[in-house]
């Protein structure tokens, strides 16, 4: 059997194909590596965004007189204490400062002014109304055998 005319092929139109070859495959790595550096510049602008927003505190507005609880700021990296509380006892707002931050004094009137405090750093207290414990028992559960 003969072989057919162009079954062999010259080192010029080898080397020719092998540089078609690998322009076509330079070529397709080529556009995916410009497809990923977009998608990557993309991912990195949206990461900075979310960098660049600012974490909003909620200001509380007090007024003179108001219970409060300031945050122990001490137990934020302390392990094996997580059933004590993380605020300090109930304070009382004695003065209101322009810059949402106020002094306190205790419930004995111990005034604190070496130090203002943030609002960020208080929370408003509710005291719980003293409540007196009242059994009630229906008169339909009673039996008049027991009276």
């Amino acid at each position: 059997m003969a072989a057919p005319k162009n079954f062999y092929l010259t080192e010029e139109e080898l080397f020719s194909n092998y540089k078609n070859i690998l322009q076509r495959r330079l070529g397709t790595i080529f556009d995916l590596l410009v497809e990923a550096r977009i998608i990557v510049f993309e991912k990195i602008k949206q990461f900075q965004e979310k960098l660049k927003k600012k974490k909003t505190y909620k200001t509380l507005s007090l007024s003179v007189g108001d219970l409060v609880l300031e945050y122990h700021s001490d137990k934020n990296n302390v392990y094996g204490d997580k059933f004590s509380s993380w605020w300090k006892e109930p304070f009382i707002v004695n003065k209101v400062l322009n810059n949402s931050s106020y002094i306190l004094q205790d419930q004995y009137g111990t005034i604190f002014n070496d130090h203002s405090v943030h609002s960020t750093r208080l929370k408003k207290y509710y005291k719980r109304p003293d409540w007196l414990p009242v059994v009630v028992i229906p008169t339909q559960m009673i039996n008049k055998n027991q009276i």
